[in-house]
């Protein structure tokens, strides 16, 4: 646990492009071989190795932190001082420690961020340390999709073994369901949901029929899963991805950008979305755990269920959107490890990284803490688990809960209600969704940094009020229009098409 405070005044901190919430990346978990040891008895201090993750800080996350390193200690002769930076400001958070002289080894990022990183000189090429130390990640993704996780010959990280492919869908309580008998039969379209609200907000007139937030993790770009892949930033997009379309488009000036803002806008007028959606920094399951919120709108896939009753104490229903999910270009690249510059010994960073992927026991103290005071298995041979007896979402000491975003999520335990067999409906989920004609490119924004810092400010000034459905769309999306074009966006989507093009020719 990291005890240096950032120099950070974050409520001026603005809400940016982030990285994202319920989707994930993965092939098959490797059967636990545990990769590159070194003898714990060498005589050589031990090296501490600063992991940062995205998420809600846990009450006894130094009691993990000492679990976890009597592990390490003999295996590595490393201990692991684990850093969680809050959602709603975690990105500026890594930029100013990765500018700064803080000392961070890998930490939780993203390949549009990744790249700024590496245009910047703040992260190490990993290709030689993947290569050298990089045992465990090659048996679960294979060498063609670590080097997929380069630009220019420059590794900048290794993707994290989790779920690929989701399907926007509506996540409602389900006591308030069964409550006022609705019928999620006839739920087909998200345009049916509004008279679920209505039904539901006449009995509950103080809660929010949905939450909605300007960041990726609101219902907008959650609804966006199937509708278009952001090849890396959301200046120049692949609108219908899976229908074999190869035009790089303005985003911010499709129908579907509108259509959608306009519903969001009519759903917060009627009072359906939290008054304060534009600059919500709580995450949606503190809201929801605190009885706030009705439903949400995120990503369905075999694991998700457990993870949202298990983290907010209630149960769901939930109804798919849309019937065909879509593997994007990021199906890897969206949640990665990267390894910082200010990192004191990158090939030890490597060496834990590598390490801890294929050890199971470290991921589930990671995700769910101490088997006995955090869990108890109710069907060890199933590997199923819940809080003991007492403890509950309120009290339990550590459950990060975050098995998408730790290294390998798929040889964690599984929480209560979970089916046993989720990792293998994982794979047939993945193989069921439709391939994005983009999948696998990665955008290189060398030398373009100016006009997009120039772009994201723009963004930032319009983006989060647009998308969390507070302002009317008709008078702002012109304006977000306009001020794009003036700075720079045609020419990030010519740049865009470009690369696209020879990476398509490069495929045939």
């Amino acid at each position: 646990m990291r005890k240096r405070i950032l120099p950070m005044v974050l409520s001026a901190i603005l809400m940016t492009a982030a990285v994202g919430g319920l989707t994930g990346c993965g092939n098959p978990s490797p059967s636990g071989e545990e990769g590159q040891k070194t003898s714990g008895e060498s005589a050589e201090e031990p090296y501490t190795v600063t992991m940062v993750m995205t998420g809600t800080q846990q009450p006894d996350e130094e009691r993990i932190e000492e679990k976890i390193n009597e592990i390490l200690m003999p295996e590595l002769n490393m201990k692991l001082d684990l850093m969680v930076l809050p959602w709603g400001s975690s990105i500026q958070q890594i930029q100013l420690m990765l500018s700064g002289d803080e000392k961070i080894d890998f930490f939780y990022t993203d390949a549009q961020h990744a790249l700024q990183y590496m245009n910047n000189g703040q992260i190490v090429d990993m290709t030689e340390l993947v290569d050298k130390y990089g045992n465990n990640l090659k048996q679960i993704f294979g060498e063609e999709v670590l080097r997929n996780m380069s630009a220019g010959g420059f590794t900048f990280g290794v993707p994290c073994h989790c779920e690929n492919v989701s399907y926007p869908a509506i996540f409602m309580r389900k006591d308030l369901v069964e409550k006022y008998n609705i019928d999620t039969a006839g739920i087909r379209s998200v345009e049916d949901l509004d008279e679920v609200f209505a039904t539901v907000q006449a009995g509950e007139p103080d809660m929010d029929m949905l939450f909605s937030n300007g960041s990726t993790n609101g219902p907008m770009y959650r609804l966006g899963l199937s509708q278009f892949d952001k090849i890396g930033s959301f200046y120049g997009v692949i609108m219908n991805p899976a229908e074999g379309n190869t035009k790089v488009e303005d985003l911010f000036a499709s129908d579907w950008f509108m259509d959608t803002a306009k519903l969001l806008y009519g759903w917060y007028q009627k009072g359906y979305i939290n008054k304060d959606a534009a600059t919500e920094n709580e995450s949606w399951n503190s809201l929801m755990k605190a009885g706030k919120v009705f439903s949400m709108i995120t990503g369905e896939h075999p694991a998700i269920m457990p993870e949202l009753e298990s983290s907010t104490g209630y149960e769901y229903v939930s109804v798919r959107l849309v019937d065909v999910g879509v593997k994007m270009s990021n199906y890897y690249s969206d949640i990665i490890f990267s390894i910082a510059q200010n990192s004191e010994d990158p090939e030890k960073a490597m060496q834990c990284l590598d390490y801890i992927y294929g050890n199971a026991d470290i991921m589930n103290l990671l995700n769910w803490g101490e088997e006995g005071i955090d869990y108890v298995f109710i069907d060890e041979e199933k590997g199923l688990i819940a809080y003991p007896e007492g403890v509950n979402i309120e009290n339990v000491g550590y459950s990060l809960n975050l098995w998408w975003e730790i290294p390998n999520g798929r040889i964690i335990h599984l929480w209560e209600g979970s089916d046993p067999k989720v990792n293998d409906l994982m794979e047939e989920s993945n193989k069921q969704g439709v391939p994005s004609v983009a999948m696998g490119f990665v955008f290189d924004a060398t030398g373009l940094d100016t006009q997009i810092a120039a772009l994201d400010n723009v963004y930032n000034k319009y983006v989060p009020s647009i998308i969390s459905g507070t302002v009317d769309p008709e008078s702002y999306i012109p304006k977000l229009i306009e001020d794009m074009e003036a700075a720079g966006q045609n020419n990030i989507i010519e740049a865009k098409q470009e690369q696209f093009d020879a990476w398509l020719e490069g495929k045939e």
